[in-house]
């Protein structure tokens, strides 16, 4: 029984406090449309793709060359990001950043069992993002004979300007927006109900303090007031009292 009337005191105060949470689920909102409009950069990404080729050239392909090619995929993701392939990048492209933050403009995934690795690049401009991805996968190439000395990687898609950003995404952030508001609201909803140490009604007074209720005044609304059917008599003037105060 306790726990029906605490969900109904719940309920009850979430109804009382309902233009708290309505504000600020407002407020919630409005502050993650101006980030996602006003104040986020957007970000956009170009992809390159490459093959690795099959490690020695013979009229039929063995299965232990596949298998070699993809492990090397991994050895080829560390030697990318490494300063041997995007410091010439860097000077290639006359770039004004450091080595670490350019790697982080850059991801490398592939596939499970596939011989096929794509370079992806995030950058504030679209053809920024284009050049560095199709740059990075040119000097990978290129570097690659001396450094391991194999040449099986070929280029297989070039990275091409997209200019739909990746990010900010603009739903994303207003749902986030929509629901911090709503439990924010409903957070000082509960705390400003627990702080308030008014008395709110007859329970309060006769269980917790164990007085005696003696009764109840019932507020009256204008209405009620205009409604009740009593009119208000006119005030005398002082001539009318004088008047009268000499008869």
């Amino acid at each position: 029984m306790e726990e029906e009337i605490s969900l109904v005191e719940l309920f009850d105060i979430i109804k009382k406090r309902m233009a708290w949470i309505i504000n600020a689920t407002l407020i919630g909102v409005l502050v993650a449309a101006l980030y996602t409009f006003f104040i986020a950069v957007p970000e956009y990404s170009s992809t390159t793709q490459l093959l690795v080729n099959r490690t020695q050239q013979s009229e039929v392909i063995q299965q232990a060359d596949i298998n070699t090619n993809v492990q090397l995929i991994n050895t080829y993701k560390d030697i990318i990001v490494g300063p041997i392939i995007l410091d010439e990048v860097r000077e290639d492209l006359d770039l004004d950043i450091s080595h670490g933050a350019l790697s982080n403009q850059i991801s490398i995934s592939s596939e499970a069992n596939s011989q096929v690795f794509s370079i992806r690049v995030t950058d504030t401009n679209p053809y920024d993002a284009a050049t560095i991805a199709n740059t990075t996968a040119t000097v990978f190439q290129e570097n690659l004979d001396g450094i391991m000395n194999v040449d099986n990687v070929t280029i297989i898609s070039q990275g091409i300007p997209n200019v739909t950003p990746i990010s900010p995404n603009n739903t994303l952030n207003l749902a986030i927006g929509l629901v911090l508001g709503g439990m924010i609201g409903v957070g000082l909803a509960f705390l400003f109900e627990f702080l308030d140490n008014t008395v709110k009604d007859e329970k309060f007074i006769v269980e917790e303090l164990g007085w005696t209720s003696l009764g109840r005044i019932s507020e009256m609304t204008v209405d009620e007031l205009k409604s009740d059917g009593k009119k208000v008599l006119p005030e005398r003037s002082p001539e009318t009292r004088s008047a009268r105060s000499r008869v």
